[in-house]
């Protein structure tokens, strides 16, 4: 009887939080950078989806396009058709989140393809939702080993780590990416900065894309879903998820 009381008690706690305090710790965060802000977004989406849905299957994404428009408001403008039965509740984040300040990115697209995960304990996870240090991955320049496309001699030098690293990078993009085909014949060019996280188990979790027209963010997207499992970087022997930048660059000649 205890054991259902507590649970009882944690339900109505949970449903009773104040969704202004966590769109209020996204304006913590968010400062001139988008995304310190998408990588927040992602956490309140997958917070309102557990909520409501009991438990989540295996590798469920959420693929789509939001704007940020030039009062600093994020809107939804794409949505990929096996990720639909989300829609309404990413709307509802969306519509009471507060005005973004990051304004260089005003009036532009930006493309997302989420991981959602179980979430066992809400209370804990909205306390991190709070605190601006557990929604900053660490970066490659603060980790004691890089993470690499395969095992190697030289996992404990930082130098040529970067460079073996830099290298697979560069050779996965050239075979994987495909200029899309609208875009060719609509003679879109540019340069895609493509962001995401290499987990603590080596696989890719959340990516974003910024700059150029979404039809090239979306193809950065995906080349960046076909990347292989990695052995993860860490931090004083211990595994740990790191975030990563890749620009791509579309040109026709």
């Amino acid at each position: 009887m205890k054991k259902i009381i507590t649970f009882l008690l944690f339900t109505c706690f949970v449903n009773a939080q104040d969704y202004n305090s966590l769109v209020t710790s996204v304006d913590s965060v968010q400062k001139k950078e988008i995304y310190p802000h998408l990588r927040q977004i992602k956490k309140i989406i997958n917070y309102e989806i557990v909520k409501q849905e009991t438990e989540l299957v295996d590798n469920v994404f959420i693929k789509g396009v939001f704007f940020l428009n030039s009062q600093g408001k994020f809107n939804l403008v794409i949505i990929d058709e096996k990720s639909k039965k989300y829609e309404e509740i990413i709307l509802d984040v969306l519509s009471k989140l507060p005005v973004a300040h990051c304004s260089k990115y005003f009036n532009e697209y930006t493309s997302f393809r989420i991981k959602l995960y179980n979430i066992n304990n809400q209370n804990k996870f909205y306390k991190e939702l709070i605190d601006e240090k557990e929604n900053v991955p660490p970066a490659f320049k603060e980790l004691s080993t890089y993470p690499a496309f395969k095992k190697h001699k030289f996992l404990d030098n930082k130098e040529k780590s970067i460079d073996l690293f830099s290298n697979a990078m560069a050779k996965h993009i050239k075979e994987k990416l495909k200029y899309p085909e609208k875009a060719m014949n609509q003679n879109i060019q540019g340069r895609t900065n493509v962001y995401f996280i290499i987990t603590s188990e080596g696989t890719i979790s959340d990516i974003f894309a910024v700059n150029a027209h979404p039809l090239l963010q979306l193809e950065g997207i995906r080349t960046i879903e076909l990347l292989p499992k990695f052995i993860p970087g860490t931090i004083d022997g211990e595994a740990i998820g790191v975030s990563y930048a890749q620009p791509m660059t579309f040109k026709l000649r």
